[in-house]
């Protein structure tokens, strides 16, 4: 009886199959930028540049990129940077051309200016034209007050806590502001650079750029934050400093000022990255945030400003700035 039943059933599930025809929506390829202008760089490849390839829908292959060497960029374009005004009238122009150094669009006469509008301009062959526009934000203010130097930057096999100190934030009140905090230590002469895990606690890096316990504990690489908490104040955060392995003469404390449009390009990316390993139909799609119209990507402004701790070069002892 058991048998038949079994049997019943299975006929039953297999006589309600029905064949559903779905139109699945198909994307015209669309130019797809990746582009910063980072302050007082140099537009040679290195942190300011236009990287160009082009989209191509969910369903289809990466033989419908276009290919240049064997790598997924567009190499043919008309790229176009224009500094413009409050009144958005061009006060200077660059023509970028392609670098096969990089893969990428530069102008190596080009420096963009701190607090300075820029806007892009791209065409190719077969695509619609696209263009962005962003801010190049003002180089964010903040001293290091409260310094402690607990370990030893030369001592190999030391990978503890190395300082701890205060850095303190003079926010400008007229705008929205967006961080982002590194630490950088150096041997200069190996030429090697590494960047250094830091903790800090506070309500501003509950976010979902960053990895915080519940009370906004925040122990990384690379920490973002806004002003929301204390727009227009001066905001002190207690930083403590680990060192890794290896024998150094120096570090730098680097933060950056995102414009808004980078900032939340990099918001939307890191919810796609921790979403990426799930099984399908897992998580909802993340959709990135896009300030090129007709396309897609980031046109996006940053600055930085560095404070090097050097405590043994000739004529600085100390913190310098640069």
């Amino acid at each position: 009886m058991k048998k038949l039943t079994f049997i019943f059933l299975c006929f039953c599930f297999i006589s309600c199959e029905e064949n559903l025809n779905i139109d699945i929506p198909t994307d015209t390829s669309k130019l797809s930028i990746t582009s910063y202008l980072k302050a007082d760089d140099y537009f040679n490849g290195q942190h300011s540049y236009v990287y160009l390839s082009n989209s191509i829908s969910a369903l289809e292959s990466n033989d419908n990129f276009e290919y240049t060497d064997s790598i997924p960029v567009i190499n043919n374009a008309t790229v176009s940077i224009y500094e413009t005004n409050a009144l958005q009238e061009n006060v200077a122009s660059y023509l970028l051309e392609f670098d096969y150094d990089c893969y990428c669009y530069i102008n190596t006469d080009m420096s963009p200016k701190q607090n300075t509008t820029y806007r892009l301009e791209v065409e190719a062959d077969g695509y619609p034209n696209v263009y962005a526009i962003d801010k190049v934000p003002a180089k964010p203010k903040y001293e290091i007050t409260n310094f402690e130097l607990i370990g030893k930057l030369d001592k190999k096999s030391y990978d503890g806590e190395l300082s701890q100190f205060n850095l303190v934030i003079d926010d400008d009140p007229n705008t929205e502001n967006y961080y982002q905090l590194k630490i950088f230590i150096v041997n200069t002469s190996g030429a090697k650079e590494r960047t250094c895990s830091f903790s800090v606690s506070d309500p501003s890096f509950l976010n979902s750029l960053n990895s915080t316990d519940s009370e906004g504990s925040y122990t990384g690489r690379s920490a973002y934050f806004t002003d929301e908490l204390f727009n227009g104040t001066s905001k002190s955060f207690f930083i403590q400093h680990f060192k890794p392995k290896g024998i150094f003469d120096h570090f730098y404390i680097e933060l950056r000022a995102l414009s808004r449009d980078l900032y939340e390009f990099n918001e939307t990316r890191r919810e796609e990255s921790a979403t990426s390993n799930n099984p399908l139909f897992v998580s909802e799609p993340i959709f990135l945030h896009s300030n090129i119209e007709n396309g897609y990507g980031i046109f996006g402004g940053k600055s930085a400003s560095n404070k090097a701790y050097i405590p043994t070069y000739f004529p600085n002892n100390g913190w310098m700035s640069y």
